[in-house]
């Protein structure tokens, strides 16, 4: 019969291998997309590592010395005379009986300083024995306040925190009070105070606006501010040097020396106030036989 344009030809199944590996094909297409579409629902999870421990605070310092100051003696007649500079550049030189060994004691600044425009931020910079050790106390800081300057836990229950800043060999302690000066307020101590060292390792302060450091003689209600030298301390005799335009000791207070609540005495001496607190015996022998010659 011969087929026509629109006639259905029925083809024969062929046989052989074609058929099975038509049926392989078809099961791989079914297989293939089936395991794609399961691994869609159930992705593979891998295992993140725990982020890295975050490192306690600790201080930036350099490794220090003693937070004090021998400075080089000179001997002569059984005294010794030592050049002192105070923190605001004010030179001197001091002698004294020998057997009173005050370069030996180490000496240390103090300058009273504020923030202008601010009421009532007044606070007093120190040098502690024993530098930032001394502040810390084993505690980590609570945090950096710019290059210089770091916060420390308060000292006390009754205390407030503490900035310590770091000037070269020196540690220079600026003690809160508890109500506490603003984050603003640290940082503008932080960033405008300066200190250096001279090349006989006194300390030099300067600061540049809202800081402003006391002037020698200035007082704030009675109390010395400006600044100041102090040799020894703790539980060996103190004595502290400042230097006071028109010194009258009917006039100054000294907090340091008043608290110690031990014998004590003062002087005015061209140009220099001197006060003394420990044994009575050195105190007085402090007072009657030092003799200080300012340097112009």
């Amino acid at each position: 019969m011969v087929a026509g344009p629109h006639d259905i030809i029925e083809a024969e199944e062929p046989r052989g291998p074609r058929r099975w590996i038509g049926g392989a094909v078809l099961a791989v297409l079914v297989v293939v997309p089936v395991a794609a579409l399961l691994a869609g629902r159930e992705p593979a999870t891998v295992a993140e590592p725990p982020p890295p421990p975050v490192p306690a605070a600790t201080a930036t310092f350099a490794d220090q010395g003693p937070n004090a100051l021998e400075p080089e003696v000179r001997r002569r007649g059984g005294r010794e005379s030592i050049d002192v500079v105070f923190p605001d550049g004010t030179r001197a030189e001091v002698s004294y009986p020998g057997e009173l060994g005050l370069a030996g004691m180490g000496v240390r600044p103090a300058q009273g300083a504020w923030l202008d425009g601010y009421i009532g931020v007044f606070r007093q910079l120190v040098a502690p024995p024993g530098g930032v050790a001394a502040i810390s106390r084993g505690r980590p800081m609570i945090r950096e306040l710019g290059d210089r300057a770091t916060l420390w836990p308060a000292e006390s229950p009754v205390g407030g925190q503490v900035i310590v800043f770091d000037f070269g060999r020196w540690s220079v302690a600026l003690r809160d009070t508890p109500q506490g000066m603003t984050f603003e307020q640290r940082m503008l101590w932080a960033e405008n105070l300066r200190g250096r060292t001279t090349k006989d390792g006194y300390l030099v302060l300067s600061a540049e606006h809202p800081v402003r450091l006391a002037g020698p003689g200035q007082l704030l209600r009675g109390e010395q501010a400006g600044p100041q030298l102090w040799f020894g301390g703790a539980r060996e005799t103190l004595t502290v040097i400042a230097p006071v335009p028109d010194c009258d000791t009917g006039a100054i207070d000294l907090s340091v020396i008043e608290q110690r609540r031990r014998s004590s005495a003062e002087t005015c001496q061209n140009g220099f106030y001197v006060a003394a607190s420990g044994d009575r015996g050195s105190v007085e022998r402090i007072v009657s036989e030092i003799r200080i010659k300012p340097e112009k």
